[in-house]
Order: C-alpha cells, then sequence, then structure tokens
C-alpha cells in the first residue's frame, strides 16, 4: 500500500482485501496514511463479493502511540452490497487510518486522494 495520498484527482490504494473489521487498539501505526501538507482528503471505499462495509476514521496521536477518533466520530455506513462510497473528510495534514468497523460478508478496498495542498513552507 502507499504511505501518502496522490494528489486529486488521482487516489493511492489505503487498504486491501479487508474482509474483517479492524481492532483499532492493535492496528500499528503503519496501517495509517499520512495525509501531510493536504487539508482534506477524498475517501473511497469500494466493497466486492456482497460486502456492505461500515467504516471509521481515526488520526493517529503520536505522543499517545494510538489512534484516536474525533470528539464527534467521523463514520459512515455502508451504502449497499457491492455499491462504492466516497466521503470527504479534513485531514489537515495528519495521519489517517480508514477503519473498517464492519463486514459481513466479502472484502472491501479503501483508496485516499488529497486535496488542498497547505502551505509547506
Amino acid at each position: 500500500m502507499e504511505s501518502g495520498p496522490k494528489k486529486a484527482p488521482e487516489y493511492a490504494h489505503h487498504r486491501s482485501g479487508v474482509t474483517t473489521p479492524d481492532v483499532i487498539a492493535t492496528t500499528p501505526q503503519t496501517q495509517g496514511i499520512n495525509c501531510s501538507n493536504y487539508q482534506h482528503a477524498h475517501i473511497q471505499v469500494v466493497p466486492s463479493g456482497g460486502a456492505n462495509p461500515n467504516v471509521a476514521v481515526y488520526w493517529w496521536s503520536e505522543d499517545g502511540g494510538v489512534w484516536v477518533q474525533e470528539h464527534t466520530p467521523i463514520t459512515r455506513s455502508g451504502v449497499g452490497v457491492d455499491t462504492p462510497y466516497e466521503f470527504t473528510v479534513e485531514c489537515r495534514g495528519r495521519i489517517m487510518l480508514v477503519a473498517v468497523t464492519a463486514i459481513a460478508a466479502g472484502e472491501c478496498d479503501v483508496y485516499v486522494a488529497g486535496f488542498e495542498l497547505q502551505n509547506a513552507g
């Protein structure tokens, strides 16, 4: 998988062939995608094989060494069996994980594109 998003409209392959829900407490930082220099991240969830996955967005806490959620969690429910969906979050240069929180059948891939470069200077 790629370590950072591509600039929209191109997408980086963030997660591949996810068949079971993620266990956030044991998911390492290396599973995240580094969104440095981007204000927004476009996220595509692409299910197959009968999947209708739910996802949640988490941010890496370097000092805490854990994934943390927003105070109001960023979650999305599947929109139908084998039906891809997309949403946008304000990543603001953070390391992000798009975690699969529910998947009963099939598998899914997750893609991420960055939008609106921050001033890197």
